[in-house]
């Protein structure tokens, strides 16, 4: 049975017995669990973050975006919410490819209504958000490690799933990155630095049921970076942080309403055919 076989239809990842195992290792402060094999690791992620059987997967998403400077609290600029499409494949030799592609607004973070001109209030300028379009693609490697895009401004990069935690009946994964860039003469000579920290958490018995078309999984991310260009902050120092959450849906029509007309109005046909 090779690797594709065993992710996409085998009976069980670990079984019960050594899922309980792990949870009960995981709550006794004396003895720390052992790493579950990277392959159980990667099983298990590819189940949590896509659909089965190399399938097309829904992710809706909302939450806030806060800003902080030296010696200042940190303060919430802008709301987001959006839909991410993603499809994972995996290779012979156990590597993951994840295309993903997304649509989203930046809104107000009082109203939540989406914002065409969007002051910043540590400037006092008035811009136009980009909003969320996004397209990308994911090489992950067996042993879970993230290569590092080829992109000509890219400096340093480290990317990695892991850290799988266990307890009770609930997994807990983590998919991470950070990127360091070199210097921008559009930021005014500034390092650009972005990290993504994502959790995924499912139950234990969907993880296991192989037979079923759709893996109910929820996310909790957060972030911390450089400014973006288009908040057009130069050099200023200080650091951009998202916090949201979402979850796993079946289709468009589980998202809110307002979001998919919005998405649909400006980009026709994408929430059938993304």
């Amino acid at each position: 049975m090779d690797r594709r076989h065993l992710l996409l239809g085998a009976p069980a990842l670990l079984g019960a017995s050594s899922w309980a195992a792990m949870a009960a290792s995981a709550e006794a402060p004396t003895a720390p669990p052992p790493p579950p094999p990277t392959d159980t690791v990667m099983q298990t992620y590819a189940r949590m973050r896509g659909a089965p059987n190399s399938g097309l997967a829904l992710w809706w998403y909302t939450g806030t975006v806060w800003g902080k400077q030296p010696d200042e609290m940190a303060r919430p600029l802008f709301r987001v919410q959006g839909l991410t499409f993603n499809r994972i494949t995996r290779a012979p030799d156990g590597s993951i490819t994840q295309k993903l592609t997304g649509r989203g607004w930046y809104a107000d973070v009082k109203t939540g209504a989406p914002l065409d001109t969007f002051t910043n209030p540590l400037t006092g300028e008035r811009l136009t958000p980009p909003h969320i379009k996004s397209l990308q693609t994911q090489i992950i490697a067996a042993d879970g490690t993230m290569p590092p895009r080829d992109e000509p401004t890219l400096d340093t990069f480290d990317g990695r799933i892991g850290d799988l935690t266990v307890s009770g009946d609930t997994i807990w994964l983590t998919e991470n990155f950070v990127a360091k860039y070199k210097p921008d003469a559009a930021r005014g000579g500034a390092v650009n630095t972005t990290s993504s920290l994502s959790t995924f958490t499912a139950r234990i018995k969907d993880i296991e049921n192989t037979a079923a078309d759709f893996v109910p999984a929820y996310l909790n991310y957060q972030s911390l970076g450089s400014w973006p260009a288009w908040m057009k902050m130069g050099a200023a120092p200080g650091v951009l942080s998202w916090q949201t959450r979402g979850q796993k849906v079946r289709g468009p029509e589980a998202a809110p309403q307002a979001l998919r007309e919005w998405i649909e109005a400006r980009y026709p046909g994408f929430l059938a055919a993304p």
